[in-house]
């Protein structure tokens, strides 16, 4: 595919380690009238660059008159079994939104990207942001499926008993590759096997075992409550099993956290309809796109 010339009032340029807390600071402001704002400080952002995989000497950013007004951080590794580029977070500042910079940036680095063995482009983008779902398709990104962000209320809607019989053990992310026997759906990027373990200081892995047997499994954010797997197996369902495991992490998380569940494909309509009946709200949906290169 043909990218062209980068935007001509742009500069487009690959970054470095240096720009770390400029990146910052644009990040903040870029997404400062997001959906879902990012609160991002010091410690969180350099998390975001580790769970993605974000290598910022291959990530990009869009200069006016040498100050940074755009970015494109990417993440590298294999998806489906290819190597792959992710776009963990790509921002204009506001006042300099809708001047081609976000296209400039993609036109300017893609090519190089696949010159160097990326065989695809991964994104995430919120359905409802209609101009950077044209931008997206303009540039050959195809949509893959539809994922979910759901929100809990302050507390859990408790007409369904926690089966009792679920002993529930701490699990590591060496167990990661046998929970895959759980999947009815491959997880998002962010919360991949492989983000998992980049990020398992920050993680808390929770089994539910009847029989010895693990017959269910939650990752979540420590204390915070941010889910980022979980399944429990088919034979069990609507059987406390699921319950059990909600009930166990919410009694470890912060008083004022609430539980959310990320980027949950939507075709995994029992687990969806789990979690609203436990009070869950649908609070915005993404479609993951996916661009051959």
């Amino acid at each position: 595919m043909d990218f062209g010339n980068e935007t001509p009032s742009f500069e487009c340029r690959f970054l470095d380690e240096s720009y770390f807390e400029v990146l910052l600071e644009k990040f903040d402001e870029a997404f400062s009238d997001y959906a879902r704002p990012f609160e991002l400080d010091l410690v969180r952002f350099r998390n975001h660059i580790n769970l993605n995989a974000i290598d910022l000497n291959r990530s990009v950013g869009c200069f006016e008159d040498d100050k940074l007004i755009g970015f494109s951080l990417n993440g590298f590794g294999l998806w489906k079994g290819k190597q792959t580029v992710y776009d963990a977070g790509t921002g204009v500042i506001p006042t300099r939104r809708r001047l081609g910079a976000s296209e400039g940036m993609f036109r300017f680095m893609v090519p190089k990207l696949k010159e160097a063995g990326a065989e695809q482009y991964l994104l995430e983008v919120i359905t409802t942001n209609t101009p950077a779902v044209n931008l997206y398709k303009k540039l050959g990104f195809v949509i893959e499926r539809e994922l979910v962000f759901m929100e809990a209320p302050a507390s859990l809607d408790q007409s369904t008993q926690p089966n009792d019989e679920v002993e529930v053990r701490r699990l590591t992310a060496a167990d990661l590759t046998k929970l895959k026997a759980l999947w009815d759906a491959r997880p998002s990027w962010q919360n991949s096997n492989e983000a998992i373990a980049r990020s398992e200081s920050l993680k808390s892995i929770l089994g539910a075992f009847l029989n010895d047997e693990c017959v269910g499994y939650v990752i979540y954010s420590k204390g915070l409550g941010r889910i980022a797997q979980f399944a429990v197996d088919g034979r069990f369902r609507k059987k406390g099993v699921g319950s059990r495991l909600l009930t166990e992490m919410q009694g470890e998380l912060k008083p004022d956290a609430r539980m959310q569940v990320i980027n949950l494909d939507n075709v995994l309509e029992e687990t969806v309809e789990f979690f609203k009946k436990r009070g869950f709200q649908e609070i915005l949906s993404q479609y993951e796109m996916i661009m051959p290169l």
